[in-house]
């Protein structure tokens, strides 16, 4: 009894080794799990878009002299869901029917392939090969017949290059478009040169233009050319656009190019011909990608599975009937899907060897049943993924937004949120079609829930002018109202403060209450001079209460400014307010300037005191407090498109910082403006080193602690 269990144990073991050896298993949940990314790159889980359908290893119903892969390095699927493969490891290329069985094999139609990696096939069965270590593209009949070769096309224009086509794609009219560096190349049907197509701009570079100015000609000679990018691999949409994947990290890996080989997709930010700023250059290039990575959207993610930080590189790309653009990582084993705004849709997949995740990706297509097929170079298989429920709605609701059927979008939209209400697309879709339909508040309503702030932007400004348009004289005489009700307080207040300092400059026996100390600093804003020549005469009559105060009020200003303004020009989520942060960022400047303007004018003949330099610093604060109490309740009535308009305002409240505080190094100092200047910039500097000892004593203080604790911890563990 014992041995015919062991017996049909093992007998059972087998048919799952051979079933999943040769073709797979059937509906496996798809590698790590699926999720999406938004423009934080935080991953959020979502249900499975996709489940393993087969596994092919090998050629089913034919025979040959190889019935596996080896190291094949691209697939494409034609319009009849045929399958090629390249199967450049066993120079050949093998054609898959529906069911996954071998109908023929191609070792070359004159001569044998030498390292074939690229083929694309046309309407009527024509396939073309990129026969690389040949150096040349065949053309061969549905019969694998020899049609014609494209060998490197003789133009001036065209670099001496060796030709050593890899990706290619042939359009209706006959071009072959073939992947040639930093280029893709095109070449006609009679092996003609038609010019270079879909160089990404390299930008302007002050170095390169100074060298280029003054070094000599033997310099420039053996001086290294700048390039743009290199393209990797490129396909065809049916809208006639090619999609391609490149090495290019300023704009986006990822590029839509028009007839002209201008990129449309969704871009990282763009390179203009002008001088970049270095600081900032340095901060998003350097730091963002090290330290804070994941603040600004990006193709793909900044970091893999083990948390190690990485640089995209998407080996093939393709895109379905419903415009849904598919590419696959090979650093990672991802497989990213992007809607055609460049928004992704789903992520899945990952490195490993069970089912659902790849060795080496190569290759990625998609039939017409929206089926995805991943070719793997190393592990020498093709998996095939079949979408789910789930995913099916994301793609036609995508699709039926693109055509206008808005009515429809909207309705698998809410299917997908029935199906994980946390999908956030799926908001912003039917934000995006409350909208086209004119259902303004609800589109804002549904965008304000996943921080879409361009969705939400168009939405209120369409209800701003509906609301306008409705209640035109109501709001005129509202606003005439608010204009004559400010002008008055603004007089009234004036007013006051010119009082409390006649007050206070005359009074010499009595000390600055807070009200009025309050008051005078206010008034400061608009006499500077004379209200800090007032402060450095009557110094010992200062309320030190009164800056405390004002740096409470403006920290109070800014918490309540994050609450209060309106949504697509805040900053920062209410959920990421950080107090202490904004503390430090509010402070930072003008309490470090107290000690690092004493240090400086201490030294160089300088009349102020910590008393009235702390005084000072505090009435530099007033602008932000003067400026931002308004705008963020005017803020409400704005939106994203005013953001310019909206800024300038913010602006004034720090350039109104730095005046005050430059007047007060020049008048409580009594400096010419030259040596106010000179003192300005020092003090700046003795404010970065404190700045920096304040750090490094963080750091220090943390590594000490550190110790401490792991000193008391082995105690504890050896002695306790």
């Amino acid at each position: 009894m014992k041995r015919s269990k062991r017996i049909a144990v093992l007998l059972l073991a087998l048919l799952m080794v051979l079933g999943t050896g040769a073709t797979g298993a059937s509906a496996v949940a798809a590698g790590s799990g699926s999720y999406v990314t938004g423009d934080d790159n935080y991953r959020q889980p979502v249900p499975e878009c996709y489940v393993v359908a087969e596994t092919i290893y090998n050629l089913r119903g034919i025979q040959d002299k190889n019935l596996t892969f080896k190291q094949p390095k691209d697939l494409f699927i034609d319009d009849n869901d045929m399958i090629y493969v390249v199967d450049s490891g066993n120079k050949r290329v093998v054609k898959l029917d529906q069911e996954f069985n071998a109908v023929a094999v191609y070792y070359g139609p004159d001569k044998a392939f030498a390292d074939p990696q690229g083929i694309f096939v046309d309407a009527d069965g024509d396939m073309y090969v990129a026969d690389t270590e040949n150096k040349r593209i065949v053309h061969m009949d549905k019969d694998g017949a020899l049609v014609e070769e494209f060998t490197n096309p003789e133009s001036e224009l065209q670099t001496g290059d060796v030709f050593t086509p890899t990706k290619l794609i042939v359009s209706q009219t006959g071009y072959i478009y073939s992947v040639k560096g930093e280029n893709i190349m095109a070449i006609d049907g009679n092996n003609v040169f038609r010019g270079y197509y879909g160089q990404t701009n390299i930008g302007y570079s002050l170095s390169e233009a100074l060298f280029r100015m003054f070094a000599s000609e033997k310099q420039k000679a053996s001086h290294l050319k700048r390039l743009a990018a290199s393209y990797i691999n490129l396909t065809y949409g049916k809208d006639g656009m090619i999609y391609a994947t490149s090495m290019e990290r300023e704009e986006g890996e990822i590029k839509k190019l028009n007839s002209i080989g201008t990129n449309i997709y969704r871009k990282y930010k763009t390179i203009g011909n002008k001088m970049r700023n270095p600081i900032k250059d340095f901060i998003e290039n350097k730091l963002l990608k090290a330290v804070v990575a994941g603040q600004s959207f990006k193709f793909g993610e900044y970091f893999n599975d083990e948390g190690m930080y990485i640089e995209p590189y998407f080996a093939d790309i393709c895109v379905d009937d419903n415009g849904v653009v598919t590419v696959i990582e090979q650093l990672n084993g991802k497989v990213y899907q992007y809607d055609q705004d460049g928004r992704m849709l789903v992520a899945f997949g990952g490195l490993g060897e069970r089912t659902g995740t790849f060795t080496r990706p190569s290759a990625i297509d998609v039939d017409s049943k929206g089926r995805l097929y991943v070719l793997d170079q190393i592990d020498n298989s093709i998996q095939v993924f079949e979408p789910t429920e789930f995913i099916g709605y994301i793609h036609e609701a995508t699709s039926a937004y693109n055509n206008g059927y808005y009515e429809k979008s909207f309705e698998l939209w809410q299917k997908v949120l029935s199906i994980d209400e946390n999908y956030s697309l799926a908001h912003v879709g039917s934000a995006r079609a409350y909208y086209k339909r004119g259902m303004y508040k609800e589109a804002m309503e549904e965008a304000k829930i996943v921080a879409d702030r361009d969705v939400y932007t168009m939405a209120f400004d369409e209800y701003k002018y509906e609301v306008l348009r409705a209640n035109f004289f109501l709001i005129i005489m509202i606003a005439l109202a608010i204009i004559a009700a400010v002008i008055i307080l603004v007089r009234v207040f004036l007013k006051r403060g010119k009082k409390n300092y006649w007050d206070f400059i005359s009074n010499k026996g009595r000390k600055m209450t807070i009200l009025s100390g309050i008051s005078y600093s206010f008034y400061a804003m608009v006499h500077p001079m004379d209200s800090l020549e007032g402060i450095k005469t009557n110094r010992d009559r200062i309320n030190r209460a009164v800056p405390l105060i004002i740096f409470a009020a403006a920290f109070a200003v800014r918490i309540a400014y994050l609450f209060v303004v309106h949504f697509p020009l805040a900053s920062i989520e209410h959920t990421d307010i950080n107090p202490l942060f904004e503390l430090v960022k509010l402070l930072i400047v003008p309490v470090s300037w107290i000690p690092a303007s004493f240090m400086a004018t201490s030294i160089s003949g300088g009349e102020s005191k910590i008393k009235e330099i702390t005084f000072a610093s505090a009435i530099s604060l007033t602008p932000f407090i003067v400026i931002n109490v308004p705008l963020m309740f005017l803020s409400n009535i704005m939106s994203k498109t005013q953001k310019s308009w909206y800024g300038v305002f913010q602006t004034l409240a720090y350039i109104g910082m730095f005046l005050i505080l430059f007047f007060a190094m020049l008048v409580l100092n009594n400096y010419t403006v030259g040596k106010a200047i000179g003192m300005m910039l020092v003090s700046a500097f003795l404010m970065l080193v404190l700045w920096l000892v304040i750090l490094l004593c963080y750091v220090l203080s943390g590594r000490v602690i550190q110790f401490i604790l792991s000193i008391i911890e082995e105690f504890r563990l050896n002695y306790l």
